[in-house]
């Protein structure tokens, strides 16, 4: 067996879940409206564990969304799990809301990942391209160019659908299942790290600062 948790912060809705490869053997979201993160996640954690009859000693790894995502929250969940997993002694998972969403989509056209910032900004993944912040009216209007079958995935605004018109819409977040299993594979692959991980930001991709394994 391998446990897995799993800490989604950078999607809008928070969830905690406890994974074994491909199955999922504890999910947790906060009900309601804004929560603590730190408080939560912690308490999140020990519901899984007494949920499961797991001991933190069994985790193997700890697989956190490094985003993008609103920064408090993405950066929230970032912490939490470098502290967790440092004093566990345990590797790290990074993943992405963009991969995230991809494959919950699992569409066989182009996916497109929007996540719109401030000013007509935001973050734009189209298909395998790397990630990239820019004017997403910009953005947009090359990407019909080039792909006139695509499905739009993440933060859909009436802003951005408007630059996109007719286009069908795709996953806002992952489920547990495909959390679970995107971390278990990673893992399986070897993309972890004992280092800390930081969000994906645009900052740190302007500094070529893309953590994923």
């Amino acid at each position: 067996m391998t446990a897995i948790l799993c800490i989604e912060t950078a999607a809008p809705s928070i969830m905690v879940a406890f994974g074994d490869s491909d199955r999922v053997l504890f999910e947790d979201r906060p009900e309601g409206g804004r929560v603590d993160g730190p408080v939560y996640l912690a308490d999140a954690v020990r519901r899984g564990l007494a949920w499961t009859g797991l001991r933190k000693g069994d985790i193997d790894a700890v697989a956190v969304d490094l985003g993008p995502g609103g920064l408090t929250a993405t950066r929230g969940g970032v912490t939490f799990a470098n502290a967790l997993a440092w004093g566990l002694g345990i590797p790290l998972v990074p993943l992405d809301y963009f991969d995230l969403v991809t494959a919950e989509t699992r569409a066989s056209s182009t996916v497109v990942c929007i996540r719109p910032t401030t000013a007509g900004q935001g973050f734009f993944r189209e298909g395998e391209e790397p990630l990239m912040v820019d004017d997403l009216a910009t953005l947009a209007r090359s990407c019909r160019d080039r792909q006139p079958d695509i499905v739009l995935a993440g933060i859909v605004t009436p802003d951005v659908t408007a630059l996109f018109p007719g286009t069908r819409i795709g996953a806002v977040a992952a489920s547990a299942v495909t959390l679970v299993r995107c971390a278990g594979e990673a893992f399986a692959a070897g993309h972890c790290t004992h280092e800390p991980l930081e969000p994906l930001t645009a900052a740190s991709l302007a500094a070529g600062g893309d953590e994923r394994g």
